[in-house]
């Protein structure tokens, strides 16, 4: 029998200085999607057991784009298994064709080292999927995705998967013409988890998973297994296993052999 299983967070923001005894408390295993490279460098010397940490450039965040360099992308990126927050927002400040450049040389280094990567698309889903058919890479999250239905299976041709959050499943009919099968749950904390009720904080995914039971008339505890059986399939398709904490690896096995 499978052990009991967590509450899987695919894209939260944390601070880099709270302690990891912290993050345990939250009972959950997070993937946290940093702002830039530099955030992302302070983490180096963590040691947590049940958190991942992302190497991230935000479309959405000027200083980071200013700062973006391929060749130090390359090096940090060979430190975890996930790349988070990157891609395209049209609404930003940053110049369209900055963040298509910084996108591109991300996607180019992924090509040849592939992540778990969740991308941000606010404002720009088809430009998005144009730069994912010009530069296929594996394990692509869309993150908080809010295209049109024939956008999500275009998505779905390419092979991405999409994390699903609280504000995401305010609109069900689109959560319900992505495939169940590649569909995660993230928080987006402190944006996507905003009007929750408390404790708002990463992991707290029980609204999604029951939102996605009411959706695919299931229990939340088959939802719970199913998110993390497509987490496992995205884990073996990426290589990264051997990247992730002992205790993560450990339930991911679980869930293989069960």
């Amino acid at each position: 029998m499978t052990p009991t299983l967590p509450p899987l967070d695919l894209h939260a923001h944390v601070k880099t200085t709270i302690p990891a005894r912290d993050l345990e408390r939250l009972g959950a295993v997070v993937f946290v999607a940093t702002r830039s490279l530099d955030e992302f460098a302070s983490t180096q010397q963590r040691h947590d057991a049940v958190t991942i940490w992302g190497v991230g450039c935000h479309p959405g965040v000027v200083a980071a784009q200013n700062a973006f360099n391929a060749a130090r992308f390359a090096g940090l990126v060979l430190t975890t298994p996930f790349v988070s927050e990157v891609g395209l927002d049209g609404r930003s400040k940053v110049p369209l064709d900055q963040q298509e450049a910084t996108f591109r040389a991300v996607l180019h280094e992924l090509t040849k080292i592939p992540r778990i990567t969740s991308i941000h698309s606010s404002g720009a889903p088809r430009r998005v999927l144009e730069a994912l058919s010009a530069t296929p890479v594996r394990g692509v999250v869309l993150h908080w995705w809010r295209g049109t239905w024939a956008e999500t299976a275009r998505a779905v041709e390419l092979g991405c998967w999409f994390s699903v959050n609280a504000s995401g499943i305010k609109t069900p009919a689109d959560v319900a013409h992505i495939p169940l099968d590649r569909v995660l749950t993230e928080t987006d904390h402190p944006s996507g988890d905003r009007g929750t009720p408390e404790p708002r904080q990463p992991g707290s995914v029980q609204l999604v998973e029951q939102a996605l039971a009411e959706i695919h008339g299931m229990t939340v505890a088959d939802i719970r297994q199913q998110i993390w059986g497509n987490f496992s399939k995205l884990v073996a398709d990426v290589g990264v296993e051997p990247l992730l904490p002992g205790p993560v690896q450990r339930m991911v096995a679980a869930v293989r052999n069960r």
